[in-house]
């Protein structure tokens, strides 16, 4: 039976879980802290959502409006516990963002990454789930690792 997965805003008692999961993903763990403390503090314009197997947290994704912009939402990160890829939790949890992003008026929704590939997986996911690769900037992060831009309508 495969693992049921829900989603919700983060908690504060969440905080050591998905910053394992960070660390174990994106970036250093300790950096997430001062990221999510507007969304704990119910003070952030970011999207935050978090997915959940069961009761215990087992990933998060957010999204920032684009400024000077229509309704152009930029999916910042989103990211799962590594042993439940491929399971349904990343699908579980840009299903959520992508919801609360239509409830809050997006229009269009921009997911960079990269074109290493370490993210090759990412990519794949993104298309996947209808996002379409529109723009490659080379050496954009550093010499040698290109930006890599997807873009999905949502209304």
């Amino acid at each position: 039976m495969p693992p049921e997965f829900s989603t919700r805003t983060p908690r504060v008692s969440d905080m050591p879980a998905l910053a394992a999961i960070a660390d174990a993903t994106l970036f250093p763990g300790e950096m997430l802290a001062s990221m999510i403390t507007p969304a704990l503090e119910d003070a952030a314009d970011d999207i935050w959502r978090v997915v959940l197997q069961g009761e215990r947290p087992v990933g998060f994704g957010f999204a920032q409006a684009e400024p000077m912009t229509d309704g152009t939402w930029n999916l910042r990160a989103i990211c799962t516990a590594p042993e439940l890829h491929g399971q349904g939790a990343g699908s579980a949890l840009l299903a959520s963002i992508e919801d609360a992003l239509r409830d809050a008026r997006a229009r269009l929704i921009m997911i960079d990454t990269t074109q290493t590939e370490d993210q090759a997986r990412a990519r794949r996911f993104y298309a996947a789930r209808g996002y379409t690769h529109v723009a490659t900037i080379p050496d954009f992060f550093a010499v040698g690792e290109d930006k890599v831009s997807f873009i999905k309508a949502v209304r």
